[in-house]
């Protein structure tokens, strides 16, 4: 999980709407307490409706902070298949079995 990425781009966000902190919890619906440990980089178990909720206060899309919170480290340059994985269409896939 990388919430110091995620807590990057809130502060970037916030600035480039130029609305304050407070008010992007007070959109958001969420507590002073879960908006300053995400903006620390503090919170590991983000709810999905909290994200979803500071999407829409962000004018952003909770993809966007779903990829963002979940990003594996920069590091970490296995992919998540074997490069000899096939891929097929989705009519391809329909007539397997």
């Amino acid at each position: 999980m990388s919430s110091k990425d995620l807590a990057i781009y809130l502060e970037q966000r916030i600035t480039t709407l130029g609305i304050s902190r407070s008010e992007v919890a007070r959109r958001a619906d969420i507590s002073r307490q879960t908006w300053y440990r995400l903006l620390s980089a503090d919170l590991t178990d983000a709810k999905l409706s909290t994200l979803i909720r500071l999407a829409e206060a962000l004018d952003t899309t909770p993809m966007h902070l779903l990829g963002l919170y979940f990003r594996a480290d920069s590091a970490d340059t296995t992919l998540p298949f074997s490069a000899n994985t096939q891929h097929f269409s989705a009519a391809e896939a329909r007539n397997i079995n």
